[in-house]
């Protein structure tokens, strides 16, 4: 999807609970791609990556039907003491996963992007306004699934974290909600190498 199409999206979320919730996140993590983004490949990765996990988080919390989320649909957020900071710590909680899944092409990644891999995380940090529990996260519990049990372990992970921030924790979490969750990411892992190879080398004519 064009970037311009992606920024038309966020502007025209900015009424109603999606927007106090979500949107309003999303639009941040985009301005600030827009300051980061030193070229149009680097732009490209950073708004469809904040995009992804938008679509995602508004689709579970049924603020927005940007996704097909089959039994996911079942979700529903605590009605009570859930924090605004809960929406990004699910968006982010979303983002640690897609940025854990973009490994799998990390070659390509920063070749199309001209960035050193250091420069990226720098960058994926401060776009996404990472925290030290953020971070911690990334670290002590989502990389450890993936190493240890790869993409399953990864979705599981994911699941129970955002259900333990945002959602009822009678939310059911069995195989077919696992599925539907992998099939979400899997898609927007699909979507970030459709748009690298859409993109020219660095320096290329």
């Amino acid at each position: 999807m064009p970037v311009m199409t992606f920024l038309h999206d966020i502007l025209a979320y900015m009424k109603g609970p999606h927007y106090r919730h979500v949107g309003r996140h999303t639009k941040n993590f985009c301005m600030r791609a827009a300051r980061q983004a030193k070229t149009d490949a680097e732009r490209r990765v950073w708004l469809s990556t904040a995009i992804s996990a938008d679509e995602v988080i508004a689709s579970l919390a049924h603020l927005e039907k940007r996704r097909s989320i089959g039994p996911l649909d079942s979700w529903k957020v605590r009605p009570k003491k859930i924090k605004p900071a809960n929406y990004l710590k699910a968006l982010r909680i979303y983002l640690s996963s897609l940025l854990l899944l973009y490994g799998s092409c990390k070659d390509d990644l920063l070749k199309k992007t001209g960035m050193p891999e250091g420069d990226f995380m720098k960058a994926w940090q401060y776009i996404f306004q990472y925290d030290g529990p953020d971070q911690t996260i990334f670290d002590q519990t989502l990389t450890p699934a993936y190493r240890e049990k790869g993409l399953e372990g990864l979705v599981k992970a994911t699941g129970e974290l955002l259900r333990e921030w945002l959602f009822l924790p009678e939310s059911p979490l069995g195989k077919e909600e696992l599925a539907s969750l992998r099939e979400l990411m899997v898609d927007d892992l699909t979507a970030l190498k459709r748009n690298l190879a859409r993109i020219d080398d660095p320096g290329k004519a």
